[in-house]
């Protein structure tokens, strides 16, 4: 407590409302949610930004590599959506790319979340979902919460009124002013301005919020790898978070939108983002070819996993964004109006999600199929044998046949968790009842019947 940047007394903490839509931290004093526009009142939590850290020396030893992480990562990253936007543009299937400067960022660590026993005896708790932390803005002691068992006792009356005989069982300094005074929770936070670039995409309505949650964090890291290797970065000059989904009105429809954020937490910015939009193809490419690896199938320290995100290691699945990062390569970064919206037109994933597919691109083989008279069936799990679990999801197959037909565009599918990769395709070719599969790009559109009849005549 000695240093002049930590705060003292009761008044120093920044004041913060957790919006009830979409979870975005945002200051309290703000008419609604800077993200989602929500002005539905929510409770005042407080947050502390402190200078001076505690180490401790930890000499167990690490027997197993996997072990070598911190217990619990749980800073989280929250983009206030105030910056200067200061470019657009257009990627891969028409998902929205946007960078913006001089955004307050502000970087929370809101505890553990609650136990069923602090539940049940009433522990304090910064809210619902976190425990916050006990630290006593007086003396900066980390305090333990006591449940209470009747008023404090004294042991007289001249020691009654010395501030250092107070019974204090919460761990206070010995002369601190509020010794005898139960801990407040708080988050622990730091914020700055920085330099945010997002990709912005809708998602259907019908997908649980782990498939979306899945999906997300293993693009966004799968992206980060290719950022940090195609301009030779460091992990710690990038920051990634996922945020979403929410509900948004786009042209006047609903749906629901994610943004991948990637923060450059440098004073003043490195500069990298505005060049990371530029060559967003390259940089889908550099990762796409980075995570097609043997002997991985599902994530990594090779590929996705890093230290880091060790929170997020359940969710990190490389195979099922492969066709998203392909998509994204295929196509340079087009530059758009700032004015403009962050997603150039949802109408035609709206229309691909209502008719069962998972992009437009989907969709337009769908209908050169109803066109020709090709009765597909869509979005069908398949196994490389009868006996054997589903291990991908195909975009169509036809009705009696073992013939899988996926269409390389980015998609986002509904239901199963598994998703269409290289590896997957090689299994179900070389399974007990071999499939054979039929892998289709854009330009095959252009082929018409042609391609029609080709297809009707596998078996």
């Amino acid at each position: 407590m000695t240093s002049p940047w930590n705060p003292h007394g009761d008044g120093q903490a920044w004041r913060y409302r957790i919006c009830r839509t979409c979870t975005l931290r945002f200051p309290a004093d703000a008419p609604r949610c800077p993200r989602c526009k929500d002005d539905r009142p929510a409770p005042d939590l407080p947050a502390v930004e402190y200078a001076g850290f505690l180490a401790t020396r930890d000499e167990a030893p690490v027997l197993d590599e996997e072990e070598r992480y911190a217990l619990k990562n749980l800073v989280a990253i929250w983009p206030q959506w105030d910056g200067d936007v200061v470019g657009r543009w257009t990627v891969g299937p028409g998902w929205g790319l946007r960078l913006s400067r001089a955004e307050r960022v502000a970087w929370m660590n809101e505890g553990l979340p609650p136990t069923s026993t602090d539940l049940q005896t009433g522990t304090p708790l910064l809210h619902g979902d976190a425990r916050g932390h006990w630290i006593c803005e007086s003396c900066g002691r980390t305090l333990t919460f006591v449940a209470p068992s009747g008023a404090a006792t004294t042991r007289g009356r001249t020691q009654a009124n010395r501030p250092d005989a107070v019974v204090d069982p919460y761990g206070h300094a010995r002369h601190c002013p509020r010794a005898g005074t139960p801990p407040r929770p708080v988050a622990l936070f730091t914020e700055a301005a920085a330099e945010i670039l997002r990709l912005m995409a809708v998602v259907p309505e019908s997908v649980p919020d782990t498939d979306v949650k899945t999906w997300g964090l293993s693009l966004g890291y799968a992206l980060r790898v290719g950022m940090t290797r195609y301009f030779a970065l460091s992990d710690g000059d990038l920051d990634f978070e996922l945020e979403g989904a929410w509900d948004v009105s786009l042209d006047g429809q609903r749906c629901r939108q994610v943004a991948l954020t990637f923060v450059d937490p440098n004073l003043g910015g490195s500069g990298y983002l505005s060049r990371i939009a530029d060559a967003f193809d390259h940089v889908a490419k550099t990762a796409a070819e980075h995570l097609d690896h043997e002997g991985c199938q599902v994530a990594c320290y090779r590929c996705l996993k890093a230290y880091d995100n060790q929170r997020h290691h359940d969710f990190l699945n490389w195979p099922r964004v492969m066709a998203d990062l392909e998509a994204l390569s295929g196509v340079p970064a087009l530059s758009r109006p700032l004015e403009t919206g962050d997603i150039h037109d949802p109408g035609p994933w709206l229309e691909a999600y209502q008719a069962g597919v998972g992009s437009p691109l989907e969709l337009k083989f769908l209908r050169l199929f109803e066109q020709h008279g090709l009765a597909v069936e869509k979005q069908v799990p398949v196994a490389p044998g009868d006996d054997e679990p589903p291990i991908s999801v195909a975009d169509f197959v036809l009705p009696g046949k073992r013939v899988a037909i996926y269409v390389d565009s980015a998609a986002f599918h509904v239901g199963m968790a598994l998703r269409r990769d290289r590896f997957i395709r090689r299994r179900l070719a070389a399974g007990p009842k071999p499939w054979h599969i039929v892998e289709l790009r854009a330009a095959d559109l252009a082929k018409g019947r042609a391609l029609v009849d080709r297809i009707a005549g596998l078996d």
